[in-house]
């Protein structure tokens, strides 16, 4: 009976590691490289970033699996429209280089010049910090189906009850956390300190060009 009840949450959890090692870590690595690098320092920090992305990725994953178990099948078809998935994805990265290019992050003077400036009062009401936007990105990725997590949706809808499709499927969260993005994100955030401590001239430039990196890779979904 232990047995029975154990099989699909570690079939969940396996499936997960298997996409983080893989699928997971060549589509999530170089947004999130490229906005550790642009917006963290150290890799201590690039570690922190990985852990906040993945609790957003693992939260949303339990609620795809809640709704799985709640409704069933029937959100196949919603995760089918990737023309909305795609805007979502798009919109947050966008969203997220155009703050870094009018207001970056963590600048060190708070009396900026920018503060007078033309965006000055816009950026200082729309930045947020970059644990809010690290957690937002992890969210924005989970929304995107890819087979792997379509294979533990199909999976939880054999689960007794809508709480252990959320489990099974935060489970598969979780196992997505094991895979080389870990390294990845530790290595930009230790770039980025080198880049502070031997040309913090630099620093600003290199905020700006993540963001408009950012931009771009948001865009490129909506263009292809």
């Amino acid at each position: 009976m232990l047995l029975q009840f154990a099989v699909p949450y570690s079939t969940a959890l396996l499936i997960g590691i298997t996409s983080g090692m893989s699928h997971c870590s060549v589509v999530c690595a170089p947004v999130v490289s490229t906005y550790i690098m642009g917006a963290r320092e150290g890799a201590l920090k690039g570690l922190r970033s990985f852990a906040v992305f993945t609790v957003g990725r693992v939260f949303v994953c339990a609620v795809l699996g809640l709704a799985s178990g709640y409704i069933g099948t029937t959100l196949f078809g919603v995760e089918s429209d990737l023309q909305y998935v795609r805007l979502v994805y798009s919109s947050v990265l966008i969203l997220v280089g155009l703050l870094m290019l009018v207001r970056p992050v963590r600048t060190n003077c708070r009396q900026s010049k920018e503060k007078i400036r033309v965006f000055g009062f816009f950026s200082q009401r729309l930045a947020f910090n970059p644990t809010a936007h690290l957690l937002i990105m992890g969210m924005a990725f989970a929304v995107i189906p890819c087979p792997p997590m379509g294979a533990a949706l199909l999976y939880s809808l054999e689960t007794p009850s809508v709480i252990y499709s959320g489990i099974l499927m935060a489970l598969f969260g979780i196992g997505t956390a094991i895979s080389p993005l870990i390294i990845i994100c530790a290595l930009a955030g230790w770039f980025s300190g080198k880049i502070k401590t031997e040309a913090p001239h630099y620093r600003m430039l290199f905020q700006r060009l993540s963001g408009t990196i950012l931009i771009l890779l948001g865009s490129l979904p909506l263009i292809f």
